[in-house]
């Protein structure tokens, strides 16, 4: 019987209040938990959010990554940039399974949902963080442009002045505001220098393990927020808190991330 729950909770991926039934009820789902834990080769564990990629993504990853093993050294003049959404209640819900530690992990497609949140964008380097944006309202590519201007330009600033980073290299998504005709040509008409960075890959932005640990910061304890002005409050305090070395380890990954991209032939990571 124990073979068969395993094969139900990690092939089939039910829960074990499914398998309790699938198994007309001769087992309570309490006791399917407590074997496939004894088993100490299942987990119960949540899939990860990935965008689908196709075999052009993955090829397009595999090249950006093996060129940019060879320029370890310019880690340090990067800036990683990304948006992230905060809601009232707590994170997007998570999906969980029970994972067979033998395999590798599951990863799904996460939906933007509405309801009561906050958006930000901010930036971050081997040398610190920019200052939080909070945006409001639709985006398009002049209030991205008006962002930049305000978030970016005077962290590039500081990254030439105070840290000798005399040629920065500004990292973004390819989001349509971000790479629209207007945005590329104000980026360029700014001098900021631009990465060229390969679609479809979070798991390769340090900055979202940044978010990751923004949000246990924000929503620790269980914590909620009646007002989009006290969850605005909190992220700002957040924010602060995340340590200059934390985020100076994140950078000094990437050649790391860069050599796991190019055993994986440009499949997602896990970081």
């Amino acid at each position: 019987m124990l073979r068969q729950i395993f094969r139900l909770a990690t092939v089939k991926h039910y829960s074990s209040k499914r398998i309790a039934e699938a198994l007309n009820n001769t087992v309570k789902a309490s006791t399917v938990r407590h074997w496939l834990r004894l088993t100490k080769l299942a987990k119960y564990i949540k899939r990860k959010p990935r965008p689908a990629l196709k075999k052009h993504h993955k090829k397009a990853r595999a090249k950006f990554a093996a060129e940019w093993m060879s320029k370890s050294n310019l880690w340090a003049n990067v800036v990683f940039s990304d948006e992230k959404k905060f809601n009232l209640d707590g994170p997007d819900g998570y999906q969980y399974y029970w994972h067979d530690l033998r395999k590798e992990q599951e990863i799904y497609t996460k939906r933007v949902s509405g309801g009561g949140s906050v958006m930000i964008w901010a930036g971050m380097s081997a040398f610190g963080r920019t200052e939080l944006a909070f945006l409001e309202g639709k985006q398009n590519s002049t209030s991205y442009c008006r962002t930049l201007d305000m978030y970016l330009l005077p962290f590039l600033g500081k990254l030439r002045c105070q840290h000798g980073i005399i040629d920065p290299i500004f990292q973004q998504d390819n989001a349509s505001i971000h790479v629209s005709r207007f945005t590329r040509a104000h980026i360029e008409q700014s001098g900021i220098g631009l990465m060229d960075w390969p679609a479809k890959s979070p798991d390769l932005n340090p900055i979202e393990n940044a978010w990751g640990q923004l949000s246990w910061l924000v929503y620790q304890g269980g914590r909620q927020f009646s007002t989009v002005d006290e969850l605005k409050a909190q992220i700002r305090v957040s924010w602060e808190q995340l340590r200059g070395s934390y985020l100076q380890n994140l950078v000094e990954g990437m050649p790391t991330r860069m050599a796991q991209v190019v055993l994986k032939n440009g499949g997602a990571i896990d970081n």
